[in-house]
């Protein structure tokens, strides 16, 4: 698969999950996607969401920047969120990859914020298969029924 597919693909699903996240904790109210824009960083009193950003660690962490950052003030949670395209011979391997990558940070991030913290892969193949895990990742996420068919679809 070219390298713009992947990335356009995986921006598609990163910013179809940051906009249910989005209306999930009452940051933004529109449904529409086509119009929806990722920001780096919002927030508000319930919620923190981060794309892409670089997490700050007392110590260096290497792999410290994941796909989506989600601090739930009110249930004092942290999910890490990590987007992966692959093929089909790859997606068992690459969902442990990602499922595992952020372990260090995880540790890290739960120790200074004293805060459950989750990491969750979202992996599927170029044209949609997913693995048997998949929907117990996204049932953690809550998207919903119609999210999860559209986001398979790009």
């Amino acid at each position: 698969m070219l390298n713009s597919s992947y990335l356009r693909r995986h921006n598609e699903v990163v910013r179809c999950i940051h906009l249910h996240l989005c209306r999930q904790y009452g940051i933004r109210k529109t449904k529409r996607l086509k119009t929806h824009s990722v920001q780096s960083v919002v927030s508000n009193e319930f919620v923190e969401i981060r794309v892409d950003t670089t997490i700050s660690t007392d110590t260096a962490v290497a792999n410290n920047k994941p796909d989506i950052f989600v601090h739930d003030k009110v249930r004092n949670t942290i999910t890490l969120i990590e987007v992966g395209i692959t093929s089909q011979n790859y997606l068992k391997q690459v969902e442990v990859e990602k499922f595992h990558k952020y372990d260090l940070l995880a540790n890290k991030l739960e120790a200074i914020h004293h805060a459950k913290v989750k990491v969750i892969p979202v992996v599927m193949t170029w044209d949609g298969i997913v693995s048997r895990f998949f929907k117990g990742h996204l049932d953690v996420l809550k998207l919903e029924e119609r999210v999860r068919v559209f986001r398979q679809w790009f």
